[in-house]
């Protein structure tokens, strides 16, 4: 199933480039030159199989030589923080909880980096701390991303609800598209 959000013109516009419901590429008139309006192109993931299922898909029907690709993987603490409040903290175990957690990321992101050769996309891996969510789309402004692709575990209804999901959050508070792939 794909899911696709377009809040605005500019989105609609944006959406339109990379979907080729237009012209797949953007060209203007500028001092007798023709210039390309390049893409960026923000993938979030997790390091999850439906995270690869939402990349090799993207690069199978999405991706163009001569896109910019910015693969994000976020490293969120939030379990940790909240440890004290229901049972005593030891804080040299959350120190290691932290490094473990550190160390899993830089794989995750090693990783990613195979699978963007491996699916010959040209691009670059961040990793980036903090809420998923909001540093994804955060990331895509400052990217200043054409759209932002997402995968959806499926996760059900009442999981969702209890500790929100990042695929709704980005297509809640993106200016931009957001094409959600769910396998």
């Amino acid at each position: 199933m794909l899911r696709v959000s377009v809040k605005s013109r500019d989105a609609l516009k944006s959406f339109e480039l990379f979907s080729g419901k237009k012209e797949s590429i953007s060209k203007q008139k500028m001092e007798g030159q023709s210039s390309v309006e390049k893409r960026v192109i923000v993938v979030a993931m997790d390091g999850s199989t439906e995270a690869e299922s939402a990349l090799l898909w993207f690069a199978n029907n999405i991706y163009k030589k001569g896109d910019e690709v910015v693969v994000v993987h976020c490293l969120h603490h939030t379990a940790h923080y909240t440890m004290g409040f229901w049972a005593p903290v030891d804080a040299q175990a959350v120190a290691r909880a932290f490094e473990e957690e550190s160390k899993h990321a830089t794989k995750v992101c090693s990783q990613l980096t195979d699978l963007l050769h491996k699916y010959e996309i040209v691009g670059k891996v961040m990793q980036l701390q903090g809420d998923p969510g909001h540093q994804i789309v955060t990331t895509a402004e400052e990217c200043r991303a054409s759209f932002i692709v997402v995968g959806c575990r499926g996760i059900g209804v009442i999981r969702r609800t209890v500790l929100g999901s990042v695929s709704d959050y980005i297509v809640h508070h993106s200016n931009i598209p957001v094409l959600v792939y769910r396998h």
